[in-house]
């Protein structure tokens, strides 16, 4: 019943009641018979009696009333409380915007969701506005005209961002409805509103969370807590083969490879518990049923209540990375020009095969085989040549291994063989002769046909040595006294040749300190006119006399020089003192032409030795025709051309030029008809074997004729019978010299023989 309905029953009651009262009251008292006195007096009592009636029947109205306005209000004050605490615990603020008069109304805890006070609070759509996110006003201009204009009294959700107390912007979501007036227009907007910052927060992780998960190229995996596979993503699938639909449900047991035993899933699953994650290699099954090795991550997902969700695996495809590693592994172990192994594997096989021989009690042999003269095929034919022609042996070399055997290319022209079923001397020089014999047939190389000898040292072990260090330290040992002795030979460590290595130690030391204390000399070798056996020059010839050992033969100390490069600075003392003594005797008026220097390769290949000349010839005086530097064909065919400029610059200060051990080299006859030269000297290699050799008198014609026709003197080194000086003169050469004329003697020697012998001889 309404209010109003009510209040018109009441009136009407009241009126009903009271009409009858004075219709019915007066006829009654009419009808007593009362007198007028009485009846004046009974209209008073009635009348009282009518008021006290009215009064009471009013205040049974008014005490009713005030009951029921009293219980609406503790209703609505209850509602209002239990609203208030619904949007509290829901962190939920409330608003009120009344469309006619523009006034906003706000509860506090709306305030309390931008941190402002209530009071501040704005009243006006306007000032709300400021509060609004530039970005966000627009839309929600538009939104509000489109509901207005729609009169849409639905509910509505809508998201705008509120700047709060601390100038920071938060997502506010507003759920509301527009409440329209009996003619249907919009008269108010009313709603509530809550703080959504951290769930778009959360969202937005979720979405990146789930871009990463789609996106990473490592294969994710999600199962429940009874192991049932519920979630992976696209790289699950590309790397199992395995789409969602055929895996989800499954158990990932599906996935294994068999290869792993239950002491390993075990320790998997101990790890989980005790620590919650596993991580480790793994190898799986593919569904084409290729295995295949993975790195994978364990995770263990709790619930909020602490007890196990979900686990979550991570795994990557490491087939790729196992292939590099063997590729890396192989290539760190292996020559890449000859694919054999390289000196790294070799040494940790002989390091093997030495336990094994400690162990089994047997024997081996390490061979190291050196390839003779190939520098010259690298500086004659090029490094791609040498290249293939190595590549080519090893390739040959290795078609003489047998079981147990390993070849290894240990680095520029040397390789490496251990043979671990060795067990004496007589079958490692078997196995010697066997690699040298393979390398007599030619190589064809680059439409080149090339020949190729080597020379081999050999240490067996474990009776010369017993670790890796001593045998291969051995084997070297034993390879330089192969080479020493003639090249394409092999030789056997033994301990003289440590006594030996040893001694080249010490001398290289010692040599270190000869020039500073003076115990170089030089020794000087006629040099003999054949026609008319003048004596028309001197060779300087380089001696140490050693405080201990006495006279050093140059065959011993001249190699280590060479190896330690001392022997440039002895060259350029040589030079100096031979330049000074010459300068002495043509004082002394000896009528000796010229003094030959040998010049090194290391000297000759600075560039500068035409400086060094000339300031040694300026420091000494000495005239300029009276030097002859003798220079190796070797080593002006290292840079022909370098040569050719430096041997012209030479030959522009007036010193005489000779090329030395003329036919042991690989010289190119289109430059060496362009080389400044006065004479060539032929190696004595060619003259021991005169007069009977027919090819060493083949080539000695050779070399003289060549000369000749070249307009060069030539000059034979080694001559000591006197057949061999019969022959030379027979075949034309100019000079010679020899112990057949005289051996190398210190200067003060050889004044008496220079006093005696030296007349002009006009060349």
């Amino acid at each position: 019943m309404t209010a109003p309905y009510s209040a018109w029953r009441l009136t009407l009651s009241y009126l009903l009641v009271a009409g009858l009262w004075v219709l019915f009251s007066d006829s009654q008292l009419i009808a007593l018979g009362l007198s007028l006195e009485q009846l004046e007096r009974a209209q008073t009592f009635k009348g009282l009696a009518f008021v006290l009636l009215s009064g009471g029947l009013l205040h049974l109205i008014l005490h009713t009333h005030q009951r029921q306005y009293r219980r609406n209000q503790q209703a609505l004050q209850h509602s209002e409380r239990r609203l208030q605490q619904a949007l509290e615990a829901a962190q939920n603020g409330m608003w009120d915007w009344h469309m006619q008069s523009g006034q906003l109304y706000f509860s506090p805890s709306y305030a309390a969701l931008l941190g402002i006070p209530e009071q501040a609070l704005e009243t006006d759509q306007q000032q709300w506005m400021q509060r609004l996110h530039p970005n966000d006003r627009e839309a929600f201009q538009r939104h509000l005209q489109q509901r207005i204009s729609a009169a849409d009294p639905t509910p509505y959700e809508v998201n705008y961002r509120l700047r709060h107390a601390d100038g920071s912007y938060r997502w506010i979501q507003f759920r509301g409805r527009l409440l329209l007036d009996e003619q249907g227009q919009a008269q108010r907007l009313i709603g509530t509103a809550s703080d959504i910052t951290q769930r778009r927060r959360d969202e937005d992780s979720l979405r990146q969370a789930a871009a990463v998960f789609d996106a990473t190229q490592e294969g994710v995996l999600v199962t429940d807590a009874e192991q049932h596979i519920v979630h992976c993503n696209p790289a699950f699938t590309r790397i199992t083969g395995y789409s969602q639909t055929e895996i989800l449900g499954q158990s990932p047991s599906l996935l294994k490879s068999g290869r792993h035993d239950r002491s390993f899933y075990a320790s998997l699953w101990h790890a989980l518990q005790t620590r919650g994650a596993w991580s480790g290699e793994v190898w799986n099954r593919r569904k084409n049923g290729e295995i295949y090795p993975q790195w994978q991550c364990i995770r263990v997902i709790h619930d909020e209540q602490g007890e196990i969700s979900h686990y979550v695996a991570v795994f990557s495809d490491i087939s790729a990375l196992k292939r590099s590693q063997r590729e890396l592994d192989y290539l760190a172990h292996h020559d890449p020009l000859s694919n054999l192994p390289n000196r790294l594997l070799f040494t940790e096989r002989v390091e093997h095969a030495l336990e094994r021989a400690r162990s089994d009690q047997h024997s081996g042999a390490v061979l190291l085989i050196d390839l003779d003269h190939f520098k010259h095929i690298n500086e004659s034919l090029s490094h791609n040549i040498g290249d293939l022609l190595l590549k080519a042996v090893g390739e040959r070399l290795s078609t003489q291994l047998g079981k147990r055997m390993t070849l290894a290319r240990l680095g520029g022209d040397e390789f490496g063989l251990l043979d671990e079923q060795c067990s004496n001397a007589e079958q490692a020089a078997v196995m010697a002769q066997r690699l040298q014999n393979s390398l007599t047939l030619p190589f064809q190389v680059a439409d080149k046909e090339l020949f190729i000898t080597a020379s081999i040292g050999i240490c067996l072990y474990p009776e010369d040595a017993n670790d890796v260090a001593q045998v291969l330290r051995n084997a070297d040992s034993a390879l330089f006294k192969a080479k020493s002795s003639g090249r394409e030979n092999y030789a056997f460590y033994s301990q003289e040749l440590t006594t030996h290595a040893h001694q080249r130690v010490e001398m290289a030391s010692a040599l270190r300190h000869a020039l500073d204390r003076q115990e170089l000399r030089v020794h000087y070798q006629p040099l003999y006119h054949l026609t008319s056996r003048a004596l028309i020059g001197v060779e300087a010839l380089v001696r140490w006399q050693h405080p201990e050992r006495g006279l050093v033969p140059p065959g011993e100390f001249i190699p280590i020089a060479e190896e330690t490069g001392l022997i440039g600075a002895i060259d350029a003392w040589v030079l100096q003192q031979s330049c000074r003594q010459m300068v002495t005797w043509r004082n002394a008026g000896l009528e000796l032409q010229f003094v030959a220097v040998n010049a090194s390769s290391r000297l000759f290949s600075r560039g500068e030795l035409d400086l060094r000349v000339a300031e040694v010839l300026r420091d000494t005086g000495l005239d300029p025709a009276c030097l002859e530097l003798e220079v190796t064909e070797s080593a002006v065919m290292d840079d022909p051309d370098a040569a050719l400029a430096l041997l012209q610059r030479l030959r522009d200060l007036g010193v005489r030029l000779a090329i030395d051990d003329f036919g042991t080299g690989y010289s190119s006859l289109a430059r060496l008809k362009r080389l400044p030269v006065h004479k060539l000297k032929l190696d004595q290699s060619f003259v021991r074997g005169l007069p009977n050799d027919q090819d060493d008198i083949a080539i000695t014609r050779a070399v003289i004729a060549l000369g000749h026709s070249m307009g060069l003197k030539v000059l034979a080194e080694g001559i000591e019978q006197a057949d061999q000086l019969d022959l030379l003169c027979q075949l034309g050469c100019d000079h010679g010299q020899g112990y057949y004329f005289g051996r190398p003697q210190p200067a003060a020697q050889l004044q008496q023989t220079l006093a005696q012998h030296t007349r002009p001889v006009y060349e």
